[in-house]
């Protein structure tokens, strides 16, 4: 072979190299970022701070409460830090909990999250969290959900699948406001990215926009989970506020009549939507906690 020849070959396989990492790497991002799994900090330089992955272990003996994993699901437009005091008290209580970044959330570069955003469906969501479970499964002798809103409505779907030993949420999207029916069920088809309104007082990370397709794929989640209420047999755990101004009192009331196990729900009504982060959320967090702490090991 020529030193031509070897240098066209040598050429040709960094080619190919580089064609198979920047593959790699977009397959990555039609995915989720896993909390068990570790990442280099380049790829985790690509999310927001406040929407990489977390991953809390308890220094309990194995033989206690850290035999169980909690999986924190995260809501619509939201990031893990919005589910952050959930995990930490767990923890504190000896529960290892992992929160992934969901499908299509925590790009830092605005072009890349309109990007990632609207390539969000239903069936990347729920693979996304049957995965982590199974990882979890590999590694722990229970496995418990807890989801805020969006990641409430993943958590009954994960508990109606069988695959969770519990489940818990807060303002589950079981039922959405009427304006997101109408306008995901008939305009999802349409990319078009919605500003919406950020009015939180207290911080609340999360995109400043809507996607249609992505709302698409969110008014799916809910349709699937609720009509899967009925087939929810673990204990769960329901905390709502009635004063929720994006999830109706009605989807947490559904829950209560439809799922077959035992359901508790408490509410912290002065607090709004977003409830681990409000007024109340250190009570929110210790009451979840006390519901996983109550169950028989």
């Amino acid at each position: 072979m020529t030193a031509a020849n070897q240098l066209l070959r040598f050429e040709r396989g960094v080619l190919e190299a580089i064609m198979g990492q920047q593959q790699q790497l977009a397959q990555k991002q039609d995915c989720y970022f896993s909390a068990v799994e570790d990442y280099p900090a380049d790829q985790l330089a690509q999310l927001l701070p406040d929407a990489r992955p977390l991953r809390f272990i308890s220094d309990r003996p194995p033989n206690s409460a850290a035999n169980t994993a909690v999986i924190c699901l995260h809501g619509f437009t939201a990031m893990p830090y919005g589910v952050r005091p959930i995990a930490e008290q767990c923890a504190r209580a000896g529960f290892d909990t992992y929160a992934p970044v969901l499908p299509g959330h925590g790009w830092q570069d605005p072009k890349q999250q309109r990007r990632e955003f609207s390539k969000v469906t239903m069936e990347k969501l729920l693979s996304a969290v049957r995965t982590e479970v199974a990882k979890l499964r590999d590694r722990y002798k229970r496995v418990y959900a807890y989801g805020d809103s969006m990641g409430g409505a993943l958590a009954f779907a994960l508990a109606s699948e069988g695959l969770v030993d519990a489940c818990a949420a807060t303002a589950p999207a079981l039922v959405l406001p009427f304006r997101g029916e109408v306008l995901s069920r008939y305009f999802g088809w349409i990319n078009i990215n919605i500003p919406k309104k950020v009015t939180q007082q207290f911080y609340a990370p999360c995109y400043e926009f809507e996607n249609s397709r992505a709302g698409r794929a969110l008014w799916e989640v809910s349709h699937y989970a609720r009509n899967c209420l009925d087939q929810v047999s673990c204990p769960a755990f329901v905390a709502h506020s009635h004063r929720d101004p994006t999830i109706p009192p009605e989807a947490t009331e559904l829950a209560r009549d439809r799922c077959q196990g035992p359901l508790e729900v408490q509410w912290f009504d002065l607090s709004g939507h977003l409830l681990p982060l409000d007024i109340q959320g250190p009570d929110v967090s210790q009451a979840i906690t006390d519901f996983f702490k109550s169950l028989k090991l």
